[in-house]
């Protein structure tokens, strides 16, 4: 086969390939973000229920020791809620004179609780008792990993005293986060003066769905083997039994030299590495297959030079061959014929047909032509 067409060939199926590979890429890594990104919103969800309700399992805490230490009747989770909007202000009547004290909006909607004696209640429990962070902290790590949620967190509390003034409380690596990044706040007593908030980050690792990048990881290996090895495999593939199409023929085929027939036993010829020559067929074929049928001429010219001794045949040897007349057949109508001949050839090989310029012909291989036989 020409070494043109099979280097083309060779480079057409590895960019296909190749391509094939990033398109499957691209695509698989839309999905693949598409799933990281509603993994993230699921954790966040679920993130924000479970700190919520560590909150609320540290307020029942508190609640306790405020019933056991001084005996009161009065239980933040034992009232009866009543949902009501919270004011956007509330007064205090302090020493100095009265305060009002206004509610953010954000403050409101985000209150733990929405009953205004609860919170009242709430911030006379929180002046005698610290409200327990570190606990809170270790309390929400336990329930995500319990979850199998992976992310790094940290809890910050802010409190705002009568003046104004804030203090902040943190645990965790909050280092890695910036004040606006919390994933939930909540407001707890009745100026909602103390803010608690979660923060959670997830590497993207944690995020990735394993199964779809084992798919990608395990596509370009198999690419690197391919484009590594494809020579190889080309090689083992074409050392296989060449198996040819089969063309049922009724009779030998028959070769005229002047006035007698004969009959050629059926050869087949390896041309180069990967291209054979059946003449009984009188087939081009290569390692995958029939590639081409010769004409019953052009195929017993080609099988008489593969003879010839130096693969050489004079001009009047190829009109014996054909069984023309010197005579009768015009040169033009020669050399046409010769010129399809050569043609043929390059088409489906590297075999070459060469002139000396004095009425001889010699067919030009890459290799010595084997029979197959």
């Amino acid at each position: 086969m020409n070494t043109t067409y099979i280097v083309k060939r060779k480079n057409i199926i590895r960019i296909g390939v190749l391509v094939a590979c990033m398109l499957f890429t691209v695509i698989y890594g839309i999905l693949i973000f598409n799933a990281c990104k509603q993994r993230e919103q699921a954790w966040n969800r679920q993130a924000k229920a479970v700190f919520l309700e560590a909150v609320g399992n540290e307020l029942k805490k508190l609640d306790k020791m405020e019933i056991y230490g001084f005996h009161t009747v009065t239980s933040l989770f034992q009232q009866k809620t009543l949902e009501t909007d919270i004011p956007d202000s509330v007064v205090f009547a302090l020493q100095d004179g009265t305060h009002v004290y206004h509610l953010p909006l954000h403050r409101r909607n985000n209150a733990y609780f929405k009953d205004g004696d609860k919170n009242i209640y709430l911030s006379l429990i929180l002046e005698k008792y610290p409200f327990p962070f570190d606990s809170l902290h270790y309390v929400w790590d336990k329930q995500l990993a319990l979850s199998d949620i992976k992310g790094k967190t940290g809890v910050c509390s802010r409190i705002t005293d009568l003046s104004g003034k804030v203090s902040s409380f943190a645990s965790g690596a909050l280092e890695e986060f910036a004040p606006s990044d919390s994933l939930v706040s909540t407001y707890l007593g009745y100026r909602l003066e103390m803010e608690l908030s979660g923060y959670i980050s997830y590497s993207w690792w944690s995020l990735l769905p394993g199964g779809m990048v084992i798919t990608v990881v395990l596509l370009w290996c198999m690419y690197i083997f391919f484009w590594l090895f494809y020579d190889r495999l080309n090689q083992l593939v074409s050392k296989r039994t060449v198996v040819v199409e089969k063309i049922v023929e009724k009779a030998p085929l028959p070769v005229k030299s002047r006035n007698k027939t004969r009959h050629i036993k059926a050869r087949v010829y390896r041309l180069e590495h990967d291209v054979f020559f059946d003449a009984e067929q009188r087939l081009f074929c290569d390692g995958n297959g029939v590639i081409e049928k010769l004409s019953p001429a052009m195929s017993v010219l080609l099988e008489h030079f593969l003879k010839a001794s130096d693969h050489t045949l004079t001009k009047y040897e190829i009109y014996q061959i054909m069984g023309k007349d010197l005579e009768e057949y015009s040169l033009d109508s020669f050399y046409k014929m010769v010129e399809r001949f050569r043609k043929k050839l390059k088409q489906f090989s590297s075999v070459t047909l060469h002139s000396d310029g004095n009425g001889a012909y010699r067919l030009i291989l890459p290799l010595e032509p084997t029979d197959m036989n």
